[in-house]
């Protein structure tokens, strides 16, 4: 099933309840087969012989499956080799072998950027096979190619959880590093709040462990600074919560409703909301009707007041709305609970793996304070006016998120009342020039709403049209992450921040 407008709400199953930004399941477009393979060339096969993973190379099977991200729009990058890194002495062979070649590389964990920084035309470092899920006491052990699939399918039958998003696939580094939106992060905190240390491979090739005590300043970096910026991360340690029971609830309603909903939704914190309740408002393009829905922790008592209320001020009845107990389990493995743990994967992440592949693009907003009449007009007109796919997908913030301050972390955005992410998803194979018309529509619902947002942007909704994009991915941190990117990456080896 698709993760964006559609949940069906007929369906008695928590896979109905998904966000959006991620793909749908079911098969994808099969890349075109590249050239058949010459001789591997010798300074190949000096690289094949150091590393214990895979080195592939065009012309071969396994790179023709392997070689794709998950982002579909960048599915024509032919890189000249793929290095499917078992251990971290892999990495560290992989880049020197890029260095001393001069050949360019992209790092890849799950796949997922917006703006194709996953994949290239040189060598794609990709730790994908690195995925080991361990957990030492209610610390979880994770390496950096571990979908956000193997940390939940190993964790949550232990009764522990990581606090991070809601798209399996996704691999688990690049959302921690660059923030990490999910469902229990008004009660949880974001992922990257849940990082205790992290191994990274910094610029001169060493494995650095950082936390609050061995190299703090790239640790603090690594809570929000975005992946790929000051080293190759290759391990992580996670702080885990008790897994227990969900609440699922929502509603559809009429476009018309749409202003005094959205009025009565971006207020529900101010009216006592507990950080219990995490809510997500999905405006589509070109729609007759809108959806607020979202997961409650704990049993069903708390959660239905505050929903009964939040009707009730909106003033308009839904026209369906839906209640749904729920497993920890069944919330965060979605429509994976039918699946093995290998199948619940992209074909090009592990041998076996089910899930499809979209074509997406996006824009990002950060709110400080309410909207008024104004402001949810703009919304409104912006999504409404778009001639094509698109949603805005709206995420209460606050909770747990805004206990952290803004300085104590990379992520600088913890005092907005909500984000937003103009999202265009397409299915594969769809023509580059309907790409890039959503994501001109994209940034320009950011432009349309510069009026009422703080000017933020989300690094892990990477957007290529941003302008001054460190300043908005990073805010008054900027310059502090300048400082240290200039410190431990002189020769400019990893990506600059502006490029997420």
């Amino acid at each position: 099933m698709h993760r964006r407008q559609t949940l069906g709400w007929a369906a008695a199953s928590a896979a109905a309840f998904l966000l959006p930004g991620c793909g749908g399941g079911g098969s994808s477009s099969t890349p075109t087969p590249g050239p058949t393979p010459s001789p591997i060339p010798a300074e190949w096969q000096a690289l094949s012989r150091q590393v214990q993973g895979q080195l592939l190379l065009p012309g071969q099977p396994a790179y023709e499956q392997g070689r794709v991200a998950a982002n579909a729009r960048y599915d024509d990058r032919r890189a000249q080799a793929l290095l499917r890194c078992a251990v971290a002495a892999d990495v560290q062979a992989g880049l020197a072998h890029a260095l001393s070649q001069r050949l360019p590389f992209s790092l890849r964990s799950g796949g997922h950027s917006y703006v194709g920084s996953s994949t290239g035309s040189g060598l794609v470092i990709d730790l994908g096979p690195m995925n080991g899920v361990r957990l030492e006491g209610e610390v979880a052990v994770v390496g950096a190619g571990a979908t956000l699939s193997d940390v939940y399918g190993t964790l949550i039958p232990l009764g522990r959880c990581v606090a991070s998003g809601s798209c399996l696939s996704v691999g688990v580094t690049g959302i921690t590093l660059g923030g990490g939106f999910g469902v229990v992060d008004r009660s949880q905190g974001l992922a990257c709040d849940q990082l205790l240390g992290a191994q990274l491979l910094s610029a001169d090739g060493r494995l650095l462990d950082c936390d609050a005590q061995r190299h703090p300043e790239l640790f603090w970096a690594l809570r929000g600074g975005g992946g790929g910026h000051f080293g190759v991360v290759t391990q992580l340690r996670l702080r885990t919560h008790a897994v227990g029971p969900l609440q699922l609830f929502g509603a559809d309603f009429p476009l018309e409703a749409l202003p005094a909903a959205l009025a009565a939704w971006q207020d529900w914190p101010a009216q006592g909301l507990p950080e219990a309740i995490w809510s997500q408002f999905v405006l589509p393009a070109g729609g007759a009707q809108f959806r607020i829905w979202g997961v409650a922790a704990g049993e069903s008592a708390p959660l239905q007041p505050h929903w009964t209320a939040l009707l009730q001020r909106i003033g308009r009845e839904p026209l369906f709305q839906a209640w749904q107990a729920s497993s920890y389990g069944s919330v965060m493995m979605g429509a994976c609970q039918s699946y093995s743990l290998p199948q619940c994967h992209l074909p090009s992440q592990r041998e076996g793996g089910l899930l499809g592949r979209v074509s997406m693009t996006a824009s990002s907003d950060f709110f400080d304070r309410p909207l008024g009449a104004a402001g949810i007009a703009a919304l409104s007109a912006g999504v409404a006016a778009r001639q094509g796919t698109g949603v805005a997908v709206l995420n209460l913030m606050g909770g747990a998120i805004a206990r952290v301050a803004p300085q104590d972390t990379a992520f600088v955005h913890r005092q907005a009342l909500f984000s937003a992410q103009y999202l265009g998803e397409y299915p594969a194979g769809t023509a580059e020039s309907t790409l890039a018309g959503a994501e001109q529509w994209a940034q320009g619902m950011r432009d349309r709403m510069r009026p009422w947002s703080s000017g933020g942007a989300y690094v892990n909704y990477p957007n290529a049209l941003l302008p001054d994009a460190a300043r908005a991915y990073y805010g008054a941190q900027a310059p502090r992450l300048q400082a240290l990117k200039a410190a431990v990456d002189p020769q400019g080896v990893f990506a600059p921040l502006e490029r997420a």
